[in-house]
């Protein structure tokens, strides 16, 4: 029958692959988990099958926790009432590390009742206080009901009450997850760490030996790279790590999903320290880009090689060169030599700090895109492009109508290229055939756009502060620009009802982030309402 499932999921957190185990010999776990009570996650649950139109599914997951539930005795002697949790304490022996489920009880001989009804198992009591439960592949676990909670292990010396934590203590550190996994990196014993690193290293070893041996000498040096880059990493997280955590938010008073996982370091060391760095960095192609306005869709990046990195960055990136110019034809040499010139001093910078945006849609349903990316030397980028265009001018002419130094902004240069010949779709999305450029020697920017207004006012912007990574989408907005089924008024209205009469705002924003400061987080959010208009979107296709 369909409620049998409750009876499984509990016996399913009794049955960890973790033996048999001592009593801790650390005050605090390494790793705790911890998931919101039964009558909280239906209420989530309420909230998420709501925005997608499924409340007949959770009316059903209702009236089966109904079926089980007792006055009194709560959901099969479970207390619905009250969160869920487990720790561990990693040991040097892996195998037989503690670890301890905690179970909410509202009543014991009821909880106990329906293992025997639901399961056919019978607990056996110890002379210890204990019980003894048989599980199948696993032999047995262990139970010790104490604190209003059903305590659970494979050994029931873990269940010593002298060393279990109280409940108060364990969730007293809520800070409004549904569930969260926390592993504090720097309880692990110095030994485990040595014996991880270690194996990290062997692993290292063999990857070099397997995939140096083939490709390229600037292939393999980019192997190499990447390689060192992974190993420096994952001995910065063993050695300086303090805790990762990864958890899950949903919120019906915000009409907010968020996920998030984060790393934290060690206070003072040189991780915390550069993770911290990356926190307070600011981006000039961020500021043009996010000063063209509300946009439909946003993104950014801004990241560096590690200084530890960069002699063997430039080792590679100069193979890569050469490996270009040992490929192509000789005719062409002469050209990849001036391209290369032109690029190299923002490549060998070893920084990529680029932003781009979408905006619109307006009046007429169309939209404008402007990009912009951190150059070094750009004003030789500006030159070789002018160059390029008189050298070859008349391939060219027949097919974009370019004109130079249209207007000068500050440090830039404007520039406006009006293709003759393009796709009907671009030009419908657009609205224009013109693409505009702004060069500096510090940063170039584009834009598509009719008369370049938004590039000029973006070019007025300062600096601003840029995460290391960052895409942030309006969704009713995306809508109406990728979906070409519907009639526009039937997605206006879709919108209408969704968000009511007023702006839109922040009410329908999808954000990806990676951000330093603090620490090393990235994180995953959702408005509730933005889902819902994609769930609204399918049921008018249907």
């Amino acid at each position: 029958m369909a409620y049998r499932f409750l009876p499984a999921l509990v016996l399913s957190l009794l049955t960890t692959n973790v033996t048999g185990a001592q009593a801790p010999v650390v005050a605090s776990p390494t790793l705790e988990a911890r998931l919101r009570s039964i009558n909280d996650l239906l209420d989530k649950f309420d909230y998420l099958t709501g925005l997608i139109g499924q409340e007949a599914f959770a009316e059903q997951v209702r009236d089966i926790v109904k079926t089980l539930s007792v006055d009194g005795k709560g959901l099969e002697g479970i207390d619905p009432n009250q969160p869920l949790g487990a720790y561990a304490y990693l040991e040097n022996d892996v195998e037989s590390s503690p670890f301890v489920v905690m179970i909410p009880i509202a009543d014991r001989d009821q909880f106990l009742a329906a293992l025997k009804e639901r399961l056919d198992i019978t607990a056996e009591k110890a002379d210890d206080g204990t019980y003894k439960v048989p599980v199948p592949e696993i032999d047995q676990v262990h139970l010790r009901f104490l604190h209003g909670y059903l305590y659970v292990s494979q050994n029931a010396a873990s269940l010593n009450p002298k060393t279990l934590i109280v409940p108060k203590d364990f969730f007293a550190r809520d800070d409004g997850a549904v569930g969260s996994l926390i592993f504090h990196i720097d309880r692990v014993p110095n030994d485990l760490k040595k014996f991880a690193l270690g194996q990290l290293e062997l692993a290292a070893a063999e990857a070099r030996k397997e995939e140096l041996g083939t490709g390229s000498p600037a292939e393999k040096h980019v192997k190499n790279l990447v390689l060192d880059l992974f190993f420096t990493a994952s001995k910065s997280v063993v050695d300086d790590g303090k805790e990762l955590a990864a958890k899950l938010f949903v919120d019906p008073k915000t009409d907010t999903i968020s996920a998030e996982l984060s790393f934290a370091a060690k206070p003072g060391t040189a991780t915390a320290q550069y993770i911290a760095a990356l926190g307070g960095r600011m981006s000039l192609p961020v500021g043009l880009v996010a000063a063209a306005g509300d946009p439909v869709a946003f993104g950014n990046v801004k990241v560096a090689i590690p200084d530890y990195l960069k002699k063997d960055y430039d080792v590679a990136l100069n193979e890569f060169f050469k490996q270009i110019l040992d490929e192509i034809p000789a005719d062409q040499q002469e050209l990849m030599k001036q391209l290369i010139a032109v690029v190299r001093p923002t490549l060998l910078g070893g920084e990529l700090d680029a932003a781009v945006g979408l905006s619109g849609p307006n009046d007429r349903g169309q939209y404008r895109l402007i990009g912009a990316l951190a150059v070094k030397e750009g004003e030789k980028l500006e030159k070789f492009i002018k160059d390029m265009v008189k050298q070859y001018r008349p391939l060219i002419e027949n097919v974009v109508t370019v004109k130079f130094d249209v207007e000068t902004l500050g440090q830039f240069t404007l520039h406006r290229f009006d293709i003759k010949e393009i796709d009907e779709k671009f030009e419908k999305i657009f609205g224009t055939k013109s693409l505009w450029l702004a060069t500096s020697n510090d940063c170039i920017a584009l834009s598509i756009e009719p008369e370049g207004k938004m590039l000029r006012d973006a070019l007025k912007a300062p600096a601003a502060k840029a995460p290391i990574a960052q895409v942030e989408v309006a969704l009713s907005k995306l809508v109406q620009s990728v979906d070409s089924e519907l009639k526009p008024e039937e997605v206006q209205k879709l919108i209408r009802q969704t968000f009511g009469d007023g702006p839109v705002g922040e009410k329908d924003r999808l954000t990806l982030g990676i951000s330093g400061g603090e620490k090393l987080t990235a994180k995953f959010q959702v408005k509730g309402r933005g889902i819902q208009v994609f769930a609204g979107l399918e049921l008018l296709k249907k």
